[in-house]
């Protein structure tokens, strides 16, 4: 015995064959970020860890005169496309990620930092993309923003 589907249905059911595909872009896309705060300033000369000596080198090259270079923290985040990832500063603000879009190797996050608003930086798979994040003990914090090295 053969049941018929009365055609509103069959309708339906085609409508929804076509629309999975769109709920299934439609998930939300996500990106492991390295984030590091540092602390520069322009009192005393320490650079630590050694590791920021690159970073060091690229503000001079910029004519930033900052002589001190101190990461307060660093962690890899989840960043995706649907809500923002905060990250907690030392000043007691918060910064958030956001990942806009993914296009080959190049991802484009929203940066919002506190009494700054927002911009939008583009991220590769190598290099490192700063961003001030405001005023702290006698210095600047920035955001460094990075892809996850390679286990």
């Amino acid at each position: 015995m053969m049941m018929r589907m009365p055609a509103a249905l069959s309708t339906l059911a085609l409508l929804g064959l076509f629309l999975l595909p769109a709920a299934a872009q439609a998930q939300e896309e996500k990106l492991k970020v390295q984030v590091e705060v540092v602390l520069v300033s322009r009192k005393g000369t320490e650079v630590d860890p050694p590791q920021l000596q690159k970073m060091k080198e690229t503000f001079q090259r910029q004519n930033f005169n900052f002589t001190s270079f101190k990461r307060l923290s660093q962690q890899t985040l989840e960043v995706g496309s649907k809500d923002s990832t905060e990250v907690k500063l030392p000043n007691g603000a918060n910064a958030s990620l956001k990942l806009l879009r993914m296009q080959g190797d190049t991802a484009t996050l929203r940066v919002e930092v506190p009494q700054g608003g927002g911009m939008d930086v583009e991220l590769g798979r190598q290099g490192s993309v700063y961003q001030n994040v405001g005023k702290h003990v006698g210095g600047e914090l920035i955001l460094v923003l990075s892809s996850p090295p390679a286990k």
